[in-house]
């Protein structure tokens, strides 16, 4: 009997740490409510209980681009695909809480507008947003805007199904492969729970979603999206010494277009 209850005591903790995690990763990555769920993290402190589920960052995409698939399905019969490629960006933008398109604004602001690492990293850590924020946001969100254009109207649910998981590994990577440029923030915070195990296991996962819904135009997908990660991690590195919290919204935003980009070009 006590065999017995110290299983299913132990497979109970078990699912509740993973959807600890789960509630994690939606409650970062989104603004869905998630039950029971509550402030799980604290970007201003490196703790050794942070809970993020970055294993669980290509299924929140997941979950994204199927919700935008609704927003497809019900807006395709009654309105032009400009409009309908106008109104998956605003539902991205708003699902996401706008956080990855802040973390793009801070970095466009601090890599184009300050002189030397230290002026950069203190514009990052500026809310106000510059003229170089400003320009970005708006060349991503037209990039956005005309990707989605051109994708025939059928395609648009597996193409978010391929970028969102895609962009949200290259998160995930950049956060372990690259040092942080500040010993606090959400950047060091987060680099300190992403260990090589959660690394591999965040990569299959999104490479299984790749594989399994792309297959060969997945699986390249998922290969520029890596690409993209490492090369943008490079040369932030290069400018201030590592990444911050909003390094990795900005290589989110990036990979996002690069992955649309590379289906446009494909033809898919």
């Amino acid at each position: 009997m006590d065999r017995g209850q110290n299983r299913f005591s132990r497979l109970k903790n078990g699912l509740l740490n993973q959807y600890m995690e789960f509630a994690a990763a939606v409650q970062f990555l989104s603004v869905l409510p998630v039950p029971g769920s509550t402030q799980l993290f604290d970007k201003d402190k490196v703790t050794p209980g942070l809970v993020i589920g970055c294993e669980y960052f290509p299924l929140v995409g997941l979950l994204l681009a199927l919700l935008l698939w609704l927003l497809v399905l019900v807006f395709a019969p009654l309105v032009p695909q400009l409009v309908l490629a106008a109104l998956l960006v605003a539902a991205l933008v708003i699902l996401t809480g706008g956080l990855h398109l802040d973390g793009l604004m801070d970095s466009c602001d601090g890599l184009f507008g300050g002189s030397t690492r230290e002026r950069k990293l203190e514009i990052m850590r500026d809310s106000r947003v510059g003229s170089f924020g400003v320009l970005g946001a708006a060349c991503l969100l037209l990039l956005k805007f005309a990707l989605f254009a051109s994708l025939k109207v059928h395609a648009l649910p597996f193409a978010l199904m391929m970028a969102l998981p895609s962009a949200r590994w290259a998160m995930v990577l950049a956060l372990r492969v690259f040092p942080s440029a500040r010993s606090t923030g959400l950047g060091a915070a987060f680099q300190q729970v992403v260990t090589t195990e959660r690394l591999l296991l965040t990569g299959i996962v999104s490479l299984a979603i790749a594989l399994v819904l792309g297959q060969l135009i997945g699986l390249l997908v998922w290969m520029a999206a890596t690409v993209t990660a490492l090369l943008l991690g490079f040369w932030i590195t290069r400018s201030i010494g590592g990444l911050t919290g909003d390094s990795h919204g900005a290589i989110e935003e990036v990979v996002e277009v690069v992955a649309l980009l590379v289906l446009v070009m494909l033809r898919v």
